[in-house]
């Protein structure tokens, strides 16, 4: 495994963005993290990307491809849920309030680092964060929604998982870990979901058969009385400690030109699959 520690210098610094959106804001959220990444390798800087959006669902392009997509769909807007599509493959995941959702962007390494390397260095990253917790695996969870190979779990049960994107040599490691709240009934949301949108009546896409009890917050796995916003300082704390040190000097930067500039093509990007 190939150590976030060899990747860059010693005295290297990683610039931490925070945000947090509103409800109607999901496309913009994507579309930060998106522009991110380019903005990442046209700076040369590793960047740590933490946000937060309430009570969303963010599709993948493969949802789309459901016999029924509007009736699926429509089991959002019924149960009070806005819903964006990405323009990456995969599936839907569920954002709220106790739902953190984690960049880790990597530039110029898209030739030197494999797409598990990379799944490796945000895993291990989790795990040093917390040494004494039960072992955390990665797996395929089936019946968790957005199921994939870096399902990250604790006694089968997935809290998070990962995904990555490559831009111009660039490296997005995203991964997003229910820490509280109702996780069931996030379940059951995509449950509906993909029932309502009559998943099991075609051969060509595979799509899950969502089981709540398949996932858990990592507060409930861990015992512990975690937040959102005390897993990201935990997060922090071990990265500097760990890994490299930090610095927010970057925040300023989102609102000159260039960055905008990105921010709005990847904006209307995103507009097409809406």
């Amino acid at each position: 495994m190939v150590a976030l520690n060899q990747l860059f210098p010693n005295n290297q610094v990683f610039q931490v963005v925070h945000q947090s959106f509103n409800q109607e804001q999901g496309q913009l959220a994507l579309a930060h993290t998106n522009a991110l990444l380019a903005f990442s390798t046209q700076l040369s800087q590793p960047i740590i990307h933490f946000w937060t959006l309430p009570q969303n669902v963010i599709l993948g392009m493969m949802d789309t491809k459901l016999p029924d997509y509007q009736s699926a769909c429509a089991s959002l807007t019924a149960a009070g849920y806005p819903y964006t599509v990405r323009n990456a493959g995969g599936l839907g995941v569920v954002a709220d309030a106790g739902v953190l959702n984690i960049g880790l962007y990597l530039p110029h390494l898209a030739d030197q680092l494999s797409i598990d390397d990379a799944y490796e260095l945000i895993a291990d990253w989790l795990v040093q964060t917390y040494p004494h917790a039960p072992e955390i695996a990665h797996f395929e969870v089936d019946h968790s929604y957005c199921p994939g190979n870096y399902d990250l779990s604790i006694n089968g049960q997935k809290f998070a998982g990962i995904a990555q994107r490559r831009s111009k040599n660039g490296i997005a490691i995203l991964l997003y870990a229910s820490i509280n709240g109702q996780q069931k009934q996030r379940g059951q949301l995509m449950q509906t979901f993909y029932q309502q949108g009559n998943a099991d009546q075609q051969q060509r896409w595979q799509f899950p058969t969502v089981e709540p009890d398949s996932m858990a917050n990592l507060a409930d796995l861990l015992d512990q009385p975690l937040t959102v916003a005390l897993v990201q300082q935990q997060l922090l704390a071990r990265f500097n400690a760990h890994y490299f040190k930090t610095t927010t000097d970057l925040v300023s930067s989102l609102d000159q030109s260039d960055y905008q500039q990105l921010l709005q093509k990847q904006f209307q990007q995103l507009s097409r699959y809406q």
